[in-house]
């Protein structure tokens, strides 16, 4: 018992002088933030807006590049190997990475240098914090420092850890990889230990930015001393940052809540409407939304200042009065008049690309129609996937469309399933062109989704179609099947014929070959090109009527380049409603997804105004950058 109290004294001991460490930490990171606080904002601002033009506008330079170095007018899934590995295109590519790098760089260069001068209770201004950017930029540029780009593009945005610039260039996988990766439990278990490993690997390197920025020393020099300076503090330095983070989202969120939830108030009194279900409906609009804008502006520059305050910390005397030193020469090397100079420029060029974005953009004051909802592999979310049970139930939702894949028995006949075998929903590891028809009907589906469901089995595409007939329904079929299949595209169209759903199908695959054979069979039947990704002269495309792209990659620019050319717009899979407001601004016109409930339920609450709204719902997701 005493050994237990003892321990349990210890335990507390240290927990108390952590958490003492912790709140002396936290209140130097507040003093240090609100110093020059509107310096800092402005900053942020400046950079967020000159990123977002910048990349813009290089993305669109960069693909018509690539496109006309690669001898296309499109990028799809056909050419994509074609493009990415042309010589010339890799080299425009890594060239557009540098400078996307580069502008990170420059606004955490800025923000680092104006809490380093406050670490001197110094203040600094807009010139100064401008230079320090431009400084770490020229450094970077050092073909020795390059590495430091990978931290900065890649490893960063990849882990989620420490956004410390509003405008990185964030590295998001796509939905579909995270569906793949949540649906395969390896691939879930091999993500969660690469992601630790990532974590703990930039933790040990977390000064590493700091050492470069501040410091004349190379990117490697600061590694090895970020490693000297958390060698003992390593899990000081996580439990600090990770504890920071936690009260930073639970500010945001609290404050975020707290403003839209009395402005709305406020607006229903001026209004004096009393509708709950609206008002509730747009208070979590709204709140996501300005959850976002809030943590684009402070949490670069909390982090940045948290970053100064731990670096300081475990700097030895001698070094800290050097590198503090060094920042405050700086700050004495520009005068007012430079200042106001300095800041006058900028403010016209800002003004000139909000002038050039305003023009680009000016499609957006348009109003927009209210997209279609297409149940991926039927209400899968409700019944198992590509079965009768989920058509059904799409069917009862009133939808206009439902989506399945299909692929053919040894003996031709056509069934819905997503996997070339039904080991993921029956547990039964057999590919179905080894069995026939009347082997795989036998088979039920128990182990996808017991109960209700448990003696369910696979649909045929005629059972599927005749439903979808019956209920005045469209219906996407996407050709899967295997390569050993005979007569597959011609059973697939016989099937289409003879139900009488002819003008009532789009026939999509994300194998071009396959789309190409339906041409040949059927030119009149409406046939859809599934792409990950799809930019250009899409209209070139001869086997395909419209697109289906991957709900990641869906831009405005897109979607009315594809309008403009009679082309119609489908997006997959979309099971977060948060993504619903920005496809609905961007025009597309069926939305794809497992959910179909919660979709509709998103739907009836967008915006689908023209003018500033539209835009701002889309500048809205350019700065959240679907940050899940």
């Amino acid at each position: 018992m005493e050994k237990i109290d003892k321990v349990f004294l210890i335990v507390k001991k240290h927990v108390t002088e952590y958490f003492q460490s912790f709140g002396h930490f936290f209140k130097r990171v507040l003093l240090l933030f609100t110093q020059d606080y509107v310096e800092t904002a402005l900053f942020i601002l400046f950079c967020t807006i000159i990123t977002a033009a910048m990349t813009s506008l290089l993305k669109k330079v960069l693909i018509q590049a690539m496109m006309f170095v690669s001898g296309v007018t499109y990028i799809a899934p056909v050419n994509l190997g074609k493009v990415l590995l042309n010589p010339l295109s890799v080299l425009m590519m890594l060239i557009f990475a540098v400078i996307v790098t580069l502008m990170s760089l420059f606004e955490i260069a800025g923000l680092l240098h104006t809490f380093s001068v406050a670490q001197a209770g110094r203040e600094t201004n807009l010139t100064c914090m401008f230079m320090a950017g431009f400084r770490a930029c020229w450094k970077a540029l050092n073909p020795r420092n390059w590495p430091m780009m990978i931290f900065i593009l890649v490893l960063f945005p990849l882990t989620k850890l420490l956004p410390l610039s509003g405008s990185t260039f964030k590295l998001i996988l796509p939905g579909f990889v995270n569906q793949t990766i949540d649906y395969t439990k390896w691939l879930n278990i091999l993500y969660i230990v690469l992601y630790w490993v990532l974590i703990i690997f930039l933790t040990v390197y977390i000064f590493s930015i700091n050492g470069f920025v501040l410091q004349k020393e190379s990117f490697f020099k600061s590694c090895s001393l970020s490693r000297k300076l958390c060698k003992g503090h390593l899990i000081e330095v996580f439990l600090h940052m990770f504890l920071l983070t936690l009260i930073l989202n639970f500010a945001i969120n609290s404050v975020s809540s707290v403003l839209v939830v009395n402005g709305e108030e406020l607006m229903s009194f001026m209004r004096r409407t009393g509708n709950v279900v609206a008002k509730s409906e747009a208070v979590g609009t709204y709140t996501y939304a300005l959850r976002q804008v809030l943590k684009s502006f402070f949490s670069p520059a909390i982090n940045n200042a948290a970053l100064t305050v731990l670096f300081y910390k475990f700097l030895d005397d001698k070094t800290k009065k050097e590198t503090v030193s060094g920042e405050v020469h700086k700050l004495k090397q520009y005068s007012m008049k430079r200042t106001v100079a300095f800041v006058v420029s900028l403010a016209a060029v800002s003004l000139m690309i909000i002038g050039f974005m305003s023009y680009r953009y000016a499609y957006l004051l348009e109003s927009v129609d209210r997209p279609l909802v297409c149940a991926h592999r039927g209400d899968n979310v409700n019944a198992p996937e590509n079965t009768m049970p989920a058509f059904e139930l799409a069917a009862s939702e009133n939808l206009k469309w439902i989506e399945l894949d299909v692929h053919q028995t040894s003996d031709g006949v056509i069934v819905c399933n997503h996997d070339s075998t039904i080991k993921r929903v029956t547990g039964r590891n057999i590919a179905i062109h080894d069995i026939t028809y009347e082997e795989l009907s036998k088979i039920e589906l128990g182990s996808w989704m017991p109960g209700e469901y448990e003696h369910v089995h696979l649909a045929t595409l005629r059972e599927a179609l005749e439903l979808a007939k019956e209920n005045d329904m469209n219906v996407q079929v996407e050709l899967k099947g295997h390569h050993d299949d005979k007569n597959f595209e011609e059973n697939v169209l016989a099937v289409i014929n003879e139900t009488g759903m002819h003008d009532n199908v789009m026939v999509i695959a994300q194998d071009a070959s396959r789309l190409k054979r339906i041409m040949e069979l059927d030119p009149t039947i409406t046939k859809g090109y599934c792409m990950v990704i799809a930019v250009g002269a899409l209209d070139d495309i001869e086997y395909t009527d419209n697109i289906t792209i991957e709900e990641s990659y869906v831009t405005p620019e897109l979607v009315r380049a594809m309008h403009e050319k009679g082309i119609k717009v489908f997006c997959w899979t979309v099971d977060l409603d948060d993504t619903v407001q920005y496809l609905v601004s961007c025009d597309v016109d069926v939305i794809g997804t497992d959910n179909p409930m919660l979709i509709n339920n998103a739907l009836d609450k967008a915006d689908y105004s023209g003018g500033i709204s539209r835009a701002a719902h889309i500048l809205m997701h350019m700065i959240a950058n679907m940050d899940k």
